[in-house]
């Protein structure tokens, strides 16, 4: 299921590129906001391990071409921080827990469906995107353990990418969004876009495999140059 929606994106982005080499009316956009991101992980991680999603932000520039009034193509090229939580859940390692701060630079190409007055505009969207990790830095509290006692420690690094780590990624995203044109020219915009990951960015061990999955709820405001 995920193969086929990962070909149905890579056409939608192939379909995209076409349209956007052809002359049309343009808008270029500043964008930046909050996001959420969660992890979906396979049982093969630590049955003590509980995951939950951590609050980070994005911002980039957007392309606009409008087919009609009713109907644009949409380009962005974006850095994202998606960040997620591990905790141990057991009762003697209760402080122990890992903060993953993972950077990536995103091109998210949708679908922009608009509908209502001439000003105050809704916006239907729904694409594709294709990424690339950047940097991973985790911070939070480590332990070891002797004969006798739980020693914690805490920590804060930037971890060095490994062969298991896949670094591109690629998948779905749609959202609905608020747009209003102060004149010809200019116009202010609000969204909500979820992100959702086809491809795993852990590429497994030898002999297990451990897939993990990001999905990142952006809400973004921006403004816009209509040319």
């Amino acid at each position: 299921m995920r193969k086929n929606i990962l070909k149905a994106a890579f056409f939608l982005l192939l379909l995209g590129g076409t349209a956007l080499s052809a002359s049309a009316q343009w808008s270029i956009g500043l964008r930046g906001g909050w996001d959420l991101t969660s992890i979906k992980r396979s049982n093969a991680g630590r049955i003590d391990e509980t995951y939950a999603p951590l609050s980070g932000f994005d911002c980039g520039i957007e392309g606009r071409y409008a087919f009609t009034d009713w109907v644009a193509l949409r380009a962005e090229l974006s850095v994202m921080r998606r960040s997620h939580r591990m905790d141990r859940n057991l009762n003697y390692l209760e402080p122990v827990y890992t903060n993953h701060h993972n950077l990536y630079l995103m091109l998210p190409m949708t679908a922009d469906f608009s509908f209502g007055g001439e000003r105050l505009r809704g916006h239907a969207l729904i694409g594709g995107y294709v990424g690339y990790w950047l940097r991973e830095r985790r911070e939070g509290i480590t332990y070891w353990m002797t004969d006798y006692y739980v020693y914690f420690n805490n920590f804060n690094e930037t971890r060095g990418f490994t062969q298991e780590d896949a670094r591109f990624c690629a998948g779905v995203t749609g959202g609905l969004g608020l747009s209003y044109d102060f004149n010809s020219h200019w116009a202010l915009g609000i969204e909500a876009l979820y992100y959702y990951d086809l491809t795993s960015h852990h590429r497994g061990y030898a002999h297990i495999r451990d897939p993990r999955y990001l999905s990142t709820l952006a809400v973004d405001l921006g403004v816009y140059y209509k040319f």
